[in-house]
């Protein structure tokens, strides 16, 4: 479907759940043939993936000691520190009309308007010479799509190395070492870049990629006190932002979809009762759909190979309809990775 109507919003708010309210808000009021784009920036802050382990991946009293925030997003990937230099934006519309080429097209032409090269790399990351300087992740609700990212302007490395922890231990085994990527600020690049500087060179960039469609700006207040204040609530709600307290039975590492993981489940008589994954990995929404599908499977029936997609009520894995609230159209790749996560499991558990 064609784009009919650009729109532009960019909010003077510093309060990270203030700001993840607008985004919420605007991926919740959307509407077809539409594109908007929303630029914020956040107050210090670090901002973890939905299904990673706060605690695991930030100094979290330290944070909270220096005055920091710690918040939790809808989509997945690693923690990120927030602060004034860093400049966030988010693509949002419907499923029809959304085109990660395009926004990508906007941010590029936008740096590049400093006098930058940029290039894109496999890991949905901008970068200058080698060096990161925008990380990018992705989130569907219904038939809404966001594409949200962030601007690296002019952070202070030692703050980052602060408060986040990636711990290169923490995943051996069989999984995967997460990389650490060399990062690089963009005002090191041209002295003229600042917050200011660069959201005028998005809106610039977003009318010339949009130049077919109707362009006009939103100020978030037009999008009603209730809806957003609805929305800063649930993101500055404790449950959401630390995870849900529980207690696990069994923990282990493992890969899924091609990124480390730490699986932690509570069993009872033999069956997982919940089931929890922390991982960095950019389908958030994926990984929630394999933590409901472990739920109710049958370790001993796991272990002796009988994992099944069924409607049956033979032990095992039952899958009865994909989830439209998370967005998952198809389970042909989560009901496979549950699969093997539920006989890694049962194996590990029974032979401890």
């Amino acid at each position: 479907m064609a784009v009919s109507k650009a729109v532009f919003v960019d909010n003077p708010s510093t309060n990270v759940f203030v700001n993840q309210g607008v985004e919420a808000s605007l991926l919740e009021r959307v509407s077809a043939g539409e594109t908007v784009l929303y630029v914020w920036t956040n107050d210090f802050a670090v901002v973890i993936g939905r299904n990673q382990n706060a605690y695991a991946e930030c100094k979290v009293e330290l944070l909270e000691s220096d005055g920091g925030l710690l918040a939790r997003r809808l989509s997945g990937g690693g923690a990120v520190f927030h602060d004034n230099d860093n400049l966030n934006f988010t693509f949002i519309s419907k499923s029809s009309d959304f085109d990660k080429e395009r926004n990508f097209n906007v941010v590029q032409r936008a740096v590049e308007s400093f006098g930058i090269c940029v290039e894109r790399n496999g890991r949905n990351d901008l970068t200058v010479n080698g060096a990161k300087f925008s990380g990018n992740a992705y989130y569907t609700k219904g038939d809404c799509k966001l594409h949200h990212g962030t601007l690296l302007l002019g952070t202070s490395k030692e703050r980052v190395a602060k408060y986040l922890t990636p711990d290169q231990d923490k995943f051996t085994g069989k999984a995967v070492k997460s990389v650490s990527s060399r990062v690089c600020a963009l005002d090191t690049y041209n002295s003229e870049i600042n917050r200011e500087s660069m959201v005028a060179a998005l809106e610039k960039a977003f009318a010339e990629e949009y130049a077919e469609a109707e362009f006009c700006r939103l100020a978030p207040f037009m999008l009603g006190a209730d809806i957003v204040l609805k929305w800063t609530g649930f993101f500055g709600a404790d449950e959401w932002r630390y995870g849900k307290k529980e207690d696990f039975d069994f923990r282990m590492k493992t890969e899924l979809f091609g990124r480390p993981a730490v699986v932690a489940l509570r069993i009872e008589n033999d069956e997982i009762k919940s089931a929890r994954i922390y991982t960095d990995a950019l389908e958030s929404e994926k990984v929630c759909t394999v933590e409901e599908t472990l739920c109710g499977v049958n370790l001993k029936a796991a272990a002796e190979g009988r994992i099944v997609r069924s409607g049956t009520e033979e032990n095992g894995i039952h899958v009865e309809a994909d989830n439209p609230e998370n967005g998952v159209e198809d389970c042909s790749e989560t009901t496979p990775a549950a699969c093997a996560i539920a006989s890694e499991a049962a194996k590990e558990w029974y032979e401890n």
